[in-house]
């Protein structure tokens, strides 16, 4: 999980929730620490965005996407 700083930073940046069009993503990790990224599904509405460190090649999280809710007509 994120430290209350780096929310502060996400936030400021304007990339905590990063919207887009069907997805809220919520970042956990610099992506600039990561050399490459897989999406994992979790649940029809909850994905993960994996990254392999540039520095020990282990997997971690570095994002959360949460399916947004479509408005109704």
């Amino acid at each position: 999980m994120p430290t209350k700083k780096q929310i502060k930073k996400f936030k400021k940046q304007g990339e905590y929730p990063r919207k887009t069009k069907n997805w809220l993503r919520y970042r956990q990790e610099e992506p600039e620490k990561f050399s490459k990224f897989r999406i994992k599904k979790i649940s029809p509405t909850r994905n993960l965005v994996m990254g392999k460190l540039k520095k020990t090649e282990k997997w971690k999280v570095q994002s959360i996407m949460k399916k947004r809710k479509t408005k109704k007509k």
